[in-house]
């Protein structure tokens, strides 16, 4: 993973969101702008304007 690629959530990280949440997590994508404070962790953008560090293990790459 690295700078600029396009991410989604991983199902792991989707099975544990309720169903009513999993909906909105299942459609988002994002795209990853530095790397985050955390080891392993990712800053993300998401499409609903959210802003937050990821862990790897939860962020699908789609297109590097």
């Amino acid at each position: 993973m690295k700078v600029g690629d396009l991410v989604k959530w991983t199902e792991r990280w989707l099975g544990a969101c309720l169903s009513t949440e999993r909906a909105d997590y299942e459609t988002q994508v994002g795209i990853v702008l530095w790397k985050g404070q955390y080891p392993k962790c990712w800053h993300v953008i998401w499409s609903d304007q959210d802003m937050v560090d990821v862990h790897d293990d939860y962020l699908e790459v789609l297109c590097k």
